[in-house]
């Protein structure tokens, strides 16, 4: 393994001239209890595009893949290999999470009480485990968790934490990708029960009531509030061409916890040198959450070919505080991160998605923040993990960077979690990996104090490449990595990897720095998954062409024509699209699946049967 490292900085520091709204949210209803014979979970993918929107990376990625990409190198001059490397994580309890759902990506997020109770989350399910009785509770989707809100659009972007100081969760997934139906949904846990009740609020996708709608949610708490941004998109536009700004969602968590109104401050125009600051990533805390009231965002120059440059944001008081300020500082770094290529595979069914450079994850401890992004390795033209470090954070911030890179392997979608004791920073760095001969699967690197990286641990290996879209395939937005409070040195990572029916599914593993975590894997394995059968029993989808980006709603009639379950009602994009739900609901019979569009016209009408 290598890494290159190099600092010192610049700083460039302002007073975002941002704005802020305030809002009273009241709590919409409690989350529906996990009942299998129940849950319709509608999934909807597009699996092959008519005409795919102009990508602003393509043109960047082919032309560094070309500088860069030759073949194997046999020999790294800007290589430097730490004198004393810490052990290599140790892998505990691990075993199938949640599996796959007819969608794509896994966009996995992890949870973990000090009770032992795990959650996590994929697009569109919540699975949920008791670790200490290595007992599989129940999984649930996205849909049905949050049936009480009454909203018809697709729920997706799940994300989920456990707060230790409030011994409780807090999951969020977005509904809808328009401008007329996005709402973020929060559901504030009663109890430290993985299967237990949430109050539920939904946050307006759309808050300036513009074309403009909600996506990529990332959160963060400290001792009183929750801050969770999302990206605001225009309709009917790629994430990349419709990108408007980021915002912050400031609210008090106590108030959900309490099924009260959410008293809260939403900030937006957040800028730096007249252009949005892009997917701001909340920066937790290393251990318990800080007391606040500030708090801290990073983000960088995602899109570009290649930058130095990482925003240091702080929001500086509690929601609707006098004074409440947002600042953005702008670091640079002697190691530039890269636009990473779209990683290999073995076959020839499409590379791996990595979409840009964003920082994907980033904590806090000792007035020291670290966080990791997807990077290009030039050194070999490889997908790699950038590794930043923020030092002095509240006096006078200094950044350095360094990459972690295999001549062979591709990493991507890294997160990271504290893991010391104290003054210790030692971290566990989890991310995905694949190339030309490896299917795709989970890894765990530690770096120490010094910024020395340990061996690669193989979390769990792929057991076959991935094939559910025509052309490259998504490799999940995300990852999941969380300490365990309760238990130093220790961990929860979850991840996606490749079935053997080359579908994916998500991996759940406990990581330590020292053998103390429980050494005992449970032997589950992924099943096999049937695909679009008619007569069907246990999952049922249909693959359709959609002529063009529109609003259609899809519902199930029996044979008098009485409608038996709205299904799904949003917008679906242009191309070769893949629709599936559950047929657990259902009594056996014979059934129309009927798509309409928002003009009235029909997609298809398709006689389906259930046995």
């Amino acid at each position: 393994m290598k890494k290159f490292l190099l600092s010192i900085f610049a700083l460039y520091s302002i007073n975002a001239y941002s704005q802020s709204t305030s809002y009273q949210i009241p709590c919409a209803g409690t989350s529906s209890p996990a009942i299998e014979s129940e849950d319709w979970n509608p999934t909807l993918s597009v699996i092959e595009h008519n005409n795919p929107a102009i990508d602003l990376r393509k043109e960047i990625k082919d032309s560094l893949a070309a500088i860069y990409r030759t073949g194997e190198r046999t020999s790294f001059p800007n290589a430097q290999r730490s004198a004393v490397a810490p052990n290599a994580p140790v892998v505990g309890s691990n075993f199938l999470g949640n599996a796959f759902n007819n969608g794509t990506p896994n966009d996995n997020e992890i949870a973990i009480a000090n009770n032992g109770h795990l959650i996590s989350v994929q697009n569109s399910n919540i699975f949920r485990r008791n670790t200490n009785t290595s007992t599989s509770i129940v999984t649930q989707s996205l849909g049905s968790w949050c049936l009480a809100l009454s909203n018809n659009g697709s729920k997706y972007d799940p994300k989920v934490i456990y707060d230790p100081e409030a011994n409780r969760f807090i999951l969020v997934c977005l509904a809808g990708y328009l401008s007329n139906n996005t709402n973020i949904i929060i559901g504030f846990s009663r109890t430290d029960s993985a299967n237990g009740l949430y109050n539920l609020y939904s946050l307006p996708g759309n808050p300036f009531n513009d074309t403009l709608w909600s996506d990529y949610p990332m959160m963060a708490v400290n001792q009183n509030e929750l801050f969770l941004t999302v990206n605001l998109l225009h309709d009917n536009q790629s994430w990349q061409t419709g990108f408007v700004q980021t915002v912050i969602w400031q609210l008090n968590k106590w108030n959900g916890y309490a099924g009260v109104a959410l008293n809260t401050e939403l900030h937006s125009n957040i800028n730096f040198g007249g252009r949005p600051v892009r997917n701001l990533c909340p920066v937790e805390a290393g251990g318990y959450p800080d007391a606040g009231p500030s708090m801290y965002f990073l983000s960088d120059r995602n899109l570009a070919a290649s930058n130095d440059t990482v925003f240091l944001v702080q929001i500086s008081d509690t929601a609707n505080a006098v004074g409440n300020s947002v600042s953005v500082t702008a670091l640079t770094s002697g190691t530039s991160y890269f636009m990473p290529p779209n990683a290999r595979q073995p076959g020839t069914y499409g590379n791996m998605a990595t979409n840009d450079a964003r920082i994907l994850g980033a904590f806090i401890n000792n007035d020291v923040i670290q966080f990791v992004n997807n990077t290009m390795d030039t050194s070999t033209g490889n997908c790699a993990v950038y590794y930043g470090k923020i030092t002095n954070v509240s006096t006078a911030p200094t950044l350095t960077g360094s990459i972690y890179g295999d001549p062979s392997l591709e990493f991507a979608y890294p997160n990271i979690a504290w893991v010391g004791q104290g003054t210790d920073n030692t971290a566990i760095i989890s991310f995905l990996h694949s190339d030309s001969a490896t299917f795709p699967g989970n890894s765990a690197i530690v770096v120490d104090n010094s910024g020395a990286f340990s061996p690669r641990t193989v979390i769990n290996a792929g057991q076959g490449y991935i094939d559910v879209l025509n052309g490259d395939e998504r490799w999940g937005d995300y990852t999941g990595i969380q300490r365990k409070y309760d238990l130093g040195g220790t961990c929860w990572v979850n991840g996606m990897f490749g079935l053997p029916n080359h579908y994916h599914a998500t991996w759940v593993a406990e990581i330590g720095v020292t053998s103390d975590v429980s050494v005992q894997p449970v032997n589950e394995t992924a099943t096999e998954i049937s695909a679009f059968p008619n007569p069907f029993i246990n999952s049922f989808s249909i693959v359709f062409t959609n002529e063009k980006t529109q609003r259609v709603k899809f519902a199930l009639y029996d044979m008098s024509g009485r409608q038996v379950q709205v299904l799904l009602d949003d917008k679906v994009g242009e191309g070769k699209v893949r629709f599936g739900f559950s047929p657990a609901p259902l009594a056996t019979g014979v059934y129309l699946l009927r798509a309409e569009a928002a003009d009235g016209s029909v997609l298809f009408t398709e006689r389906i049967v259930k046995e």
